[in-house]
């Protein structure tokens, strides 16, 4: 855990925001560098990335309302300045920020979705590092070799295994951890190169929005078993892991679709065979 990751003088660079701040360069830089690289490049700017940004930062902060706020964070909007950040919301509210930007600058959505999508994973993974240097989004309990210790604080992994009676008072450490942030970083970083490979195979739109829902919603549900922070509303699930069940359920439904019409389109009625009477 290091919360601090320099500093400069009086100055203090923490380890979240400098993650979340290079997550935001390259969700917004290479895409757009990578459209720039098109025959005929879409009408998107670094723009698109502040507003997809700001959109992302409220949904997240909502979403952590919903799932650990109280009625007293909503008290002049304090959950927006001292609540925490939930991907899931901040996915939701930067698509919603990113559909509005593509449609006000009249680009095609679906190709435009195809091409940035997997720097969305690159951004998430630089993010999830983020989570551990800083300490959050802790694992349960192991005693795996690589299980990770985290030191006394008033929150994070250490607090919580106190309230859970895991451990005495003035001990100096928690117990190790499964390090599940690396284990979602590195399976990012996995789709990440997936959806690239299959994108420069494979141009019909739609398809990578699908596989990302797909790929990322069975990451999601798999590490979700390790983690030691989540809510359970279902005995044995998460609430991370309903929304993964959904993110597989939409990216097979799309993945269908598109199958379907790719075989409407194969077989036209001028290129099916004559029927026999």
């Amino acid at each position: 855990m290091k919360s601090t990751l320099f500093s400069i003088g009086e100055m203090h660079f923490h380890s979240y925001t400098v993650m979340f701040a290079l997550a935001f360069l390259a969700g917004t830089l290479l895409p757009v560098r990578q459209n720039f690289k098109r025959e005929n490049p879409f009408p998107i700017t670094t723009m698109g990335g502040v507003w997809v940004f700001f959109g992302a930062l409220v949904g997240s902060k909502v979403y952590w309302w919903i799932q650990y706020g109280e009625w007293a964070d909503l008290k002049w909007g304090l959950f927006l300045i001292n609540g925490g950040l939930v991907f899931y919301g901040g996915l939701i509210g930067g698509v919603l920020a990113a559909v509005a930007y593509v449609r006000w600058c009249r680009a095609p959505l679906g190709p435009v979705a195809d091409l940035a999508i997997p720097y969305v994973a690159l951004a998430h993974a630089l993010g999830r590092v983020g989570c551990f240097l800083n300490g959050c989004c802790w694992g349960a309990v192991t005693a795996l070799p690589w299980g990770v210790v985290y030191p006394r604080t008033g929150w994070n992994a250490y607090h919580q295994q106190l309230k859970d009676g895991l451990l005495q008072k003035g001990a100096k450490h928690a117990l190790p951890v499964h390090p599940t942030q690396l284990y979602e970083a590195a399976g990012c970083v996995v789709i990440f190169f997936l959806l690239r490979f299959i994108y420069k195979k494979n141009k019909t739109t739609g398809l990578i929005v699908a596989l990302y829902m797909l790929f990322y919603g069975m990451l999601r549900f798999t590490t979700e078993f390790f983690r030691g922070d989540s809510a359970h509303p279902l005995p044995g699930l998460t609430a991370s892991q309903l929304v993964a069940l959904g993110l597989m359920v939409a990216g097979l439904g799309t993945l269908s679709w598109l199958r379907l019409q790719g075989k409407g389109r194969s077989q036209s009625p001028a290129d099916m065979p004559a029927s026999v009477e």
